[in-house]
């Protein structure tokens, strides 16, 4: 399936941020978080909110972990590492050159040079995660899936979606059924601590040979918190927002989070926004900008099975990479972000003011709209600076085994040689000029 964009008498906004924030109920359980995640209030300047909810209610929690479920049962255990989650692909010989899925959380991309390293400094040599999807207006879990990584590798995983027994399940000491766990607690970390519970025990007996390893949960929104930046900047960088949502903005729980924390991410989280920006992508990208790819087999998804959905999405891809472009680096990390004033309960500002300068249209790269939803890795960092990005800044094309390389091998090693020469020379000629000087 060939992806087209719209045009832009198609991209003309209905309402303002603002009127799209008004437009959400007060029932809805995550509209206090949602400014957080401005992917959301760019969606409601196009769509009405009743369409959106009528699917959040009818089943789009459960219709994406599902489709999530299904894409991983396609794969076999041995191609496992080399297709959903690649992390040591002999075939792909360009490691820092390429992006593949990192698993830990599965919608972010890491370097293929990267994943195993980066993992087992974050996570640990032995590791669990079970992610938990609540609906945002019910609060029920929807879905769940676990996914074990073994020296940075992942290994085995497991699902549960639909009207699996195991959400009826009930906490042996409190007796709430998994499912309705969140709706019980005030506080989504006290709720996390008990999904817990039940969580690991399911957890040493569909994987016994894995009950020594560390095990976390981490619960998220769907509908707020699994939409996915373009950018991994600006992934990172809703990261920072979503788990510092109460610490510092103010607002009454994170919006999601582990439970418990990895030692070091609970420190790197205590960074400023920069610097995790900054830190966190050192580790997955080596700092480099990356558009991340909204696959091909998702959109064919819902394209088949929810049309209306997949509208909506088409138009917000088109959105964001025709009208609004992408930011660069140095522009997510010094983005001011909006206020939210605790004592009254209100935003007193809705938008991300992102500093002027250069943004990434896919018109510029001289690629398909195809090719620019499929990734798109750059040579450009927090420091670059940079008048318009064009194709010349492209490393490459695509995610996984299907990347594509623009530069030619080597290219990378050769640049740092450049560099190590340039400041030769500049050492120097400091060093002449000191002695000239009398």
């Amino acid at each position: 399936m060939q992806l087209e964009a719209l045009d832009d008498s198609e991209l003309k906004p209905k309402r303002t941020i603002v009127e799209a924030y008004k437009s959400i109920p007060d029932h809805v359980y995550t509209k206090k978080w949602i400014p957080l995640i401005p992917h959301m209030l760019w969606s409601l300047q196009f769509v009405e909110y009743d369409d959106f909810e009528r699917d959040l209610r009818d089943g789009i929690s459960e219709r994406a972990g599902q489709a999530m479920a299904n894409r991983m049962e396609e794969f076999n255990v041995e191609d496992f590492d080399t297709s959903f989650l690649t992390s040591a692909a002999d075939n792909i010989k360009r490691k820092s050159e390429t992006m593949i899925p990192w698993g830990f959380p599965p919608n972010m991309t890491i370097r293929a040079d990267l994943h195993s390293s980066s993992s087992i400094m974050i996570y640990g040599p032995s590791h669990d995660i079970s992610f938990c999807g609540i609906n945002d207006i019910t609060r029920e879990i929807e879905f769940a899936f676990n996914i074990h990584m073994e020296n940075g590798t992942p290994e085995d995983r497991w699902w549960i979606a639909g009207d699996d027994e195991l959400f009826k399940r009930r906490h042996m000491k409190l007796g709430y059924k998994l499912k309705e766990m969140p709706q019980k607690f005030d506080h989504i970390s006290e709720s996390a601590a008990r999904v817990r519970d039940i969580m690991m025990d399911i957890r040493n007996e569909r994987t016994p040979q894995y009950a020594h390893a560390s095990y976390s949960v981490c619960f998220v929104f769907i509908a707020v918190g699994i939409i996915t930046p373009i950018s991994n900047y600006d992934a990172l960088g809703q990261l920072w927002d979503g788990v510092n949502a109460e610490n510092i903005y103010g607002l009454p729980h994170p919006l999601f989070g582990y439970e418990p924390w990895p030692s070091m991410l609970n420190t790197m989280f205590g960074l400023s926004r920069k610097d995790w920006c900054i830190a966190l992508s050192r580790m997955l990208s080596g700092n480099l900008l990356y558009m991340q790819p909204f696959g091909t087999d998702i959109m064919k998804e819902l394209r088949s099975r929810a049309p209306e959905q997949f509208d909506r999405m088409l138009i917000m891809l088109s959105y964001q990479l025709k009208k609004l472009g992408i930011p660069l680096p140095s522009q997510t990390a010094n983005v001011i972000p909006p206020e939210y004033d605790p004592v009254r309960g209100e935003w007193k500002t809705l938008e991300f003011k992102y500093p002027p300068g250069p943004r990434v249209f896919y018109e510029d790269l001289d690629l398909s709209f195809d090719e620019a939803t499929q990734g798109v890795l750059f040579n450009i960092n927090h420091k670059s600076k940079i008048d318009k990005v064009t194709r010349d800044h492209i490393i490459s094309i695509g995610l996984g085994e299907n990347t594509k390389y623009l530069k030619p091998e080597g290219w990378m090693e050769e640049e740092k040689r450049k560099r190590r020469a340039k400041k030769k020379v500049k050492k120097i000629r400091k060093v002449i000029k000191y002695k000239k000087t009398p």
